[in-house]
This record gives C-alpha cells, structure tokens and sequence, in this order.
C-alpha cells in the first residue's frame, strides 16, 4: 500500500484516537524529522487548517507541521448507523423512532414478516411525517431504509407451501441454529429466492419505494455460496448496497461455529472474499461494518447499566477511531435498541413474553443488552460532536 514522505517543521505531538489537538497525546517529533504518512482527513480546525495527516504508525498530525512536496489523498469519511430488526417490536420501533429525530442514527433495517402489517405502515408514516431535530426535512428523505430479510424469524410471507422446507412442524421459520446442509440444495435455495422476492415485494408496498439497502437477519445469506451468490448478484443488479461479509468478529466467530451452528460449516471471511473475487461481483456497501453486542451474553443479565453503557461507548469510540486511521470511505455501525423503563431482564420478559407465540426466533432475554444500547446512544457525545465523521447522505446509491 503506498505511502508518502512528510518533512516534520516544527516540534508537535502526535495525537491519538481523534484528529484534534484535544486529544490524548502521542510521542513528541523533533522538528526536521520524517515521518511516514498514509493519507489524510479532515479534523479539527486548527490555526489555518483542519486537514490532518494519519501516520503509517496508527496516530494522527496537523498537517500545519508537515511539509510534503506529494499530493497526499484527503478521505472523507461517511458513516451509516443502523438501529437492526424494526418492524416487530412496538418498544424497538419507538427506540429507532426517538433516535432518528434526535440524529443518533441515520439508517434502519426492516423486518416485513410481523403478525401486524399496521406496526410497518406506522413506522413508514412516521418518516414520512416526522423530521430530525433542527431539520424541516422529513426523515423518509434522509433515512436509509432498508430490508433485513429473514428465513430465520417468524412466519413466510410467500405461501407456507411454497417454502415448506425452511418451516418446522409450527409453520414458523426454523431457528438460525438449525440451519444444515440441506439450505444449499436447488431445491432450498428455489424456495429462499421465493421468500425473498415476497419480503422485497412487500417492502416496496408498504414504503412505496425500493429498499436502500439489503441485510439479512443472523447474516443467513452469507451461510454458504448459492445464497453468498444470489445476494451479490441481486444487489450488482439492483445497484442496492448490501452489509459486508467481512465484519463477523473472531468473537462471535467462535461462538457460531463452535456452540451455535453445529449442522453446518460457515465459510470464513478469506473464503468468502474468495467466492466475492471468483464471482466478479459488482455489489457494493460499507466497506466495514461494526456490530457490538455487549453485556453478560443471555441467560444472563445486565445487573449493572452505568458501566454497560461506558463500555459500549468505549466501544463505538474505538469503532469511530479506527474508521478514520483506516484507508475506508465508507462504514456501518449497528445498533440493537429497545426504549423501555424496565431494566431488570425478568420485567423485560415478562412485558414481551407473548412474542414467543407471535414472532419465533426472537431472544427476549437479550432484551437487557437491547436497553443498555439505546442508553449508550442516547448519552454518546463522542457521536454528536464528532464533526470530523459525517453521516452518509442517502443519495449514495444513487451516486455510487
């Protein structure tokens, strides 16, 4: 990857996390030093400039300092952050709702398989009636709305016999962790495609226009090649951005391969950029997304909040941090919120406990952790005055 020489012309520190001279500070480089950088972005303003330079050494300097006789590369950096899984939870909805008119995110994913279609004409009413804080625009303008297929979730909303072999004996979807070889068959992946074009369908009626992006629920389309396949060429055709492959962490990894999903064996992140490479796609999206479940994993519980919501804005800060050393344009943060005055993981339960027999496939003992992720956002101030990372205008996939 090149790099470029940069003459250091006076005595300056570097900074780290942020480019800001408020920031923590890095080693101090003498002046006539040389320093290695890898491109630049806009920061702080600072005297006469707000373009930082970030280092080949993972730290930020004014620019002001540097003297470089090479056209050094300014990226901008444009974030989409998605609040999951709206569309079946009153409580999430509400959640998605009072984050998109206070601008703590500007991206949703859609569910369409609810027992109640009312719930999605509300949400689509919603962003086309309400607007952001301090904007006059309706938020249907400048939110990213996009489908979160599921086959793991709920109920068909094809015929139950035309997509017979991805039920259990309920009629419901059979769970994420039953998934086996049989999802790679003609016969399977015809009955997918089938599913899928009925949720497409039904999104586009309901929000009167085509999704702005395209995820699926537990990452199922990535599971093996023909869905791997089918969901690059339908976004290479559709020109619709799709959440990257790549974002899967060791962590959560391990947890699939190792205790969730015995019956089959995930592809990994180099073998799906194998099968993207072979396949020639032209699909498009993030070039990386962030997912930060967080808290006790379920059964247990959130006992203590403060410290939940610091690590999950400790989290979102290093997200944030390590978005603007890298060479990306592009990234997604995703969010999985709940507005609620419960806090204690059984009140949360026993509140929801009819979702069991409404909508299957759904962890209310996570509940919780949802909690904690919308208090997180609602007192992340690294987001809100974080002027050097801006929001991804919705005419990117039109312009991309």
């Amino acid at each position: 990857m090149e790099s470029f020489k940069g003459l250091v012309t006076k005595l300056i520190h570097t900074r780290i996390d942020y480019p800001s001279v408020n920031a923590e500070k890095g080693i101090l480089i003498p002046q006539n030093s040389e320093v290695e950088i890898s491109h630049a972005v806009k920061g702080q303003m600072y005297r006469t400039s707000d373009n930082w330079y970030v280092l080949t050494n993972k730290t930020f300097i004014w620019s002001g300092a540097i003297h470089t006789g090479q056209d050094i590369p300014v990226i901008s950096k444009k974030l989409l952050i998605t609040a999951d899984d709206i569309g079946i939870v009153k409580e999430i909805d509400l959640g998605a709702k009072i984050a998109l008119r206070e601008g703590w995110i500007n991206s949703v994913a859609i569910l369409v398989n609810g027992e109640n279609d009312a719930d999605l004409r509300d949400f689509s009413n919603f962003l086309k009636t309400a607007t952001g804080k301090d904007s006059n625009i309706p938020l249907f303008e400048t939110t990213h709305v996009g489908l979160h297929f599921t086959i793991t979730s709920g109920k068909p909303v094809a015929n139950a016999a035309d997509t017979a072999l991805l039920l259990d004996q309920d009629g419901c979807f059979s769970k994420f962790t039953e998934i086996d070889k049989i999802y790679e068959t003609d016969q399977c992946i015809s009955q997918i495609k089938i599913e899928f074009q009925a949720q497409y369908d039904k999104f586009k009626r309901i929000f009167g226009r085509e999704p702005d992006h395209l995820t699926s629920h537990h990452d199922v389309l990535t599971f093996n090649f023909p869905l791997f396949k089918f969901m690059h060429e339908w976004s290479s055709e559709k020109n619709i951005p799709i959440r990257t492959h790549k974002f899967l962490p060791s962590g959560k990894r391990f947890w699939y391969d190792t205790l969730v999903i015995r019956k089959l064996d995930l592809p990994s992140i180099s073998r799906m950029d194998e099968w993207k490479n072979e396949n020639g796609t032209k699909a498009f999206g993030p070039e990386h997304t962030f997912v930060a479940h967080y808290g006790p994993i379920p059964p247990f519980a959130v006992v203590d909040y403060p410290s939940e919501v610091r690590k999950k804005n400790k989290k979102i800060k290093e997200a944030i941090s390590d978005f603007l050393l890298s060479r990306d344009s592009v990234r997604e943060i995703v969010i999985h919120l709940i507005k609620s005055d419960f806090r204690a993981q059984r009140d949360l339960i026993i509140q929801h406990k009819s979702l069991l027999n409404l909508y299957s496939g759904i962890d209310i003992k996570y509940f919780d952790g949802r909690v904690a992720e919308y208090l997180s956002l609602k007192n992340n101030n690294f987001i809100k005055t974080n002027p050097w990372v801006q929001f991804l205008p919705c005419s990117y996939r039109l312009t991309t």
